[in-house]
């Protein structure tokens, strides 16, 4: 009766590979989940800097038309230029 309480999630050898969650799969789609998480938050983050640093960009570059230091021609330029 001991035996087998405190054998639970051992194999043969007894050895317990991975905790015993290899057994049923959980741990794949587990580990894969996580990955995907991980990759998917850091694409949004590095994509929100760049989107943060063109918008910054974009209001100094409407203040100078705004103010007249640079003309419709060069606001134009910058603009294509920012959307890229």
């Amino acid at each position: 009766m001991m035996y087998r309480y405190f054998n639970q999630g051992l194999n043969r050898n007894g050895i317990c590979p991975a905790f015993g969650y290899v057994n049923n799969g959980w741990s794949i789609i587990i580990g894969i989940s996580l990955i995907i998480t991980i990759a998917l938050l850091f694409y949004l983050f590095v994509h929100n800097k760049k989107k943060r640093a063109s918008s910054e960009a974009f209001e100094i570059l409407k203040l100078q038309f705004v103010k007249g230091e640079i003309s419709e021609e060069e606001y134009i330029r910058g603009k294509s230029l920012l959307d890229r």
